[in-house]
């Protein structure tokens, strides 16, 4: 209670000075305003140049212009460090992606026995199969784009999804396939398989 009551007393002088202080601003302004120049023109910066005209007068003694270009220099210098440094990050994040796609072919199961796991390679052959594959699916892709009714060109994405060890892009493919060909007796085999691994 006796640390409230000085506390309280100090606010209400602030708020006192504040409030005559704000009351007088015009009346300064117009005492420190030259004659030729009106109370609209002058604003807060004029105010300021009248009562700290040698900080105003430093700062025209001042050569920005030098300033300017050593500082265009080193920020060059600084963008070109950060893109160096970004590349390095991309090119530790695509072998360290690669490295765990390997470590994934070389971990996972076949789908079915139709897809028999291939006997272990070096990881360079399982990383240069990776990226094959990663190929063969975008040029799939873009030939399923080019003709989107062609139930062939799905069950080849699907093949290369379980490949991949990648089920649930295999049965989405393979359900596409389905759809477009629903006679199809070795993709509906091949559809419940997947489903069974997901499941």
């Amino acid at each position: 209670m006796f640390f409230l009551v000085p506390l309280i007393i100090v606010l209400f002088s602030l708020s006192g000075i504040f409030f005559i202080a704000w009351r007088k601003f015009p009346y300064l302004k117009k005492i420190s305003t030259p004659v030729s120049a009106t109370v609209e023109n002058y604003g807060f910066l004029e105010f300021v140049h009248d009562f700290f005209p040698e900080i105003f007068y430093q700062f025209r003694k001042i050569d920005l212009n030098s300033y300017k270009t050593s500082f265009l220099k080193e920020f060059e210098k600084f963008l070109r460090r950060m893109r160096v440094l970004s590349l390095k990050i991309d090119r530790l994040t695509n072998s360290l992606l690669a490295k765990i796609r390997v470590e994934n072919l070389k971990n996972g199961q076949s789908v079915s026995g139709e897809f028999k796991e291939e006997p272990k390679t070096s990881p360079i052959s399982q990383e240069s199969k990776f990226v094959q594959l990663k190929k063969e699916e975008q040029s799939l892709i873009i030939e399923i784009a080019k003709n989107p009714k062609n139930p062939d060109l799905y069950k080849k994405l699907a093949e290369v999804y379980i490949v991949l060890k990648n089920s649930s892009d295999a049965r989405e493919s393979l359900k596409v396939a389905l759809e477009l060909n629903p006679e199809d007796q070795q993709t509906k085999e091949k559809l419940e398989t997947v489903k069974g691994l997901l499941s």
